[in-house]
């Protein structure tokens, strides 16, 4: 993994930035009580052992808010101007994931970096798969 404070000299397509982060069932328990989404396939471990993902997956927003920290952290104080994101899978509490971030295209004119970025679960399948377009001033 390449360091923060990055600058437009380091960085060009087909860059990869990689991080690791591990989420929790009370990270679950505290993102419903944040976001009012107490569904029980987040929350409550007795009923998600009988789904088909076989315990507790992690809201797609609280997967999302783990890749736009680590976006800040490469990037501070950029923006972002879109993203597609999907959640072909269930990411259940206690897997330490790792998240990709994929340089795409830069266009320094508009100040924007294009990535792919995704979320790869221990089991290796993807548990967040989409592209995103950033604003920073460091691409100036």
């Amino acid at each position: 993994m390449k360091e923060s404070s990055l600058t437009e000299k380091d960085i060009k397509p087909g860059d990869v930035y990689e991080t690791e982060r591990c989420f929790s069932q009370d990270d679950f328990n505290d993102f419903a009580a944040l976001s009012g989404d107490d569904n029980p396939i987040h929350v409550n471990p007795e009923f998600a052992a009988e789904t088909h993902f076989g315990a507790t997956v992690a809201h797609g927003m609280l997967l999302y808010t783990g890749l736009k920290g680590f976006l800040q952290s490469l990037f501070p104080g950029s923006s972002q101007l879109s993203h597609q994101m999907m959640f072909p899978s269930g990411t259940t509490a206690g897997e330490t994931v790792r998240y990709r971030i994929e340089i795409i295209k830069l266009d320094p004119q508009k100040e924007t970096i294009k990535m792919k970025i995704l979320m790869i679960r221990p089991c290796g399948k993807t548990g967040l798969d989409g592209e995103t377009l950033i604003k920073w001033e460091g691409l100036s």
